[in-house]
């Protein structure tokens, strides 16, 4: 898993604040990722084992600032069944570099 994509993990585990999510992102394993250019996916492996999140629970997703992106990027965490199916991270304009120099999270006004 990039650098990037962990920072990322680990905010929405600490804004969301659900325990369930925050074990799974912390056992995450990537089964698969894909760069499209423009953004990127990050399909994770479930654990069959792991607490599945609780339906309500609606992850908090920052908003990615880096000089490399005028207008930054955004991010979307997606659950199947109460657990980790992907993660999207995507240009809100232009090309997303395939992996993300120095970057800042903030949440998303």
């Amino acid at each position: 898993m990039e650098q990037s994509d962990r920072a990322i993990l680990a905010w929405i585990a600490e804004q969301t604040g659900d325990p369930a999510l925050q074990e799974q992102i912390s056992s995450a394993r990537v089964k698969r990722r894909d760069y499209t250019r423009t953004g990127v996916f990050v399909y994770f492996e479930a654990d069959a084992d792991s607490q599945q999140v609780p339906r309500g629970v609606r992850p908090v997703c920052p908003r990615v600032e880096t000089a490399e992106l005028m207008d930054g990027a955004g991010c979307d965490l997606f659950l199947r069944d109460g657990r980790l199916h992907y993660l999207e991270v995507y240009a809100r304009g232009g090309f997303l570099p395939e992996q993300l120099g120095e970057f800042t999270l903030r949440h998303d006004d």
